[in-house]
């Protein structure tokens, strides 16, 4: 992905800037350089460093399609290099990246089903499974993913955010607004449905 443009007076403010290593910095400090527009390019190189593959496996997690994957992390990578400026750390780095690839995937699906139900299961999103260039042909985790697509896509978001991407239930309730009790249950629900399946994709 290609750093997007700025101006040349923020350029020129960074031929002047302090040298910083962002590789070694956390989070929370990383956050303090969105405002100053001398640093905001090496910040965003981080976040790409970061969080680019983790956003596009997530994003493949959710859409099954490498081509619409790839779309939702480019998408969500221009947003975060847009909204740095006035991100305040309501949120933490990490969630507030996620909630903006998970709209990116919301979007994209709106775009090809405008009367796209997300309470329901979205079946027809493992026909794009077969592409293993991108996807594991190992046979369960194949079988794990077409499985996925057999879930509610809320159900589905949650079970990506706690299994795949680690997130804790604060992180994920932070992110979606919902309970942490709502998610445990829909977790919970997740992975019975999964295990059941699995069992008949055998």
């Amino acid at each position: 992905m290609s750093l997007p443009k700025r101006s040349e007076s923020s350029i020129s403010m960074r031929d002047h800037a302090v040298s910083i290593n962002f590789e070694k910095l956390d989070e929370g400090q990383l956050v303090q350089y969105f405002e100053k527009p001398q640093y905001i390019e090496d910040v965003f190189r981080e976040l790409l460093r970061r969080f680019q593959a983790p956003i596009y496996a997530y994003t493949r997690n959710m859409l099954s399609s490498h081509d619409d994957a790839d779309d939702a992390t480019q998408n969500t990578f221009i947003k975060v290099w847009k909204g740095l400026p006035n991100f305040r750390g309501e949120s933490k780095l990490r969630t507030w990246m996620y909630r903006i690839a998970s709209n990116e995937c919301i979007n994209l699906l709106r775009k090809k089903k405008n009367n796209i139900d997300f309470d329901e299961a979205l079946p027809e999103l493992s026909d794009y499974l077969t592409d293993t260039q991108y996807v594991s042909s190992d046979d369960i985790e194949m079988k794990l993913q077409k499985a996925m697509c057999y879930l509610p896509y809320k159900q589905k978001l949650v079970f990506v955010l706690k299994y795949f991407e680690d997130l804790t239930y604060d992180e994920i309730s932070d992110l979606t607004q919902t309970s942490v009790g709502a998610l445990k249950s829909s977790y919970h629900h997740a992975v019975k449905k999964l295990e059941i399946y699995l069992n008949v994709l055998r």
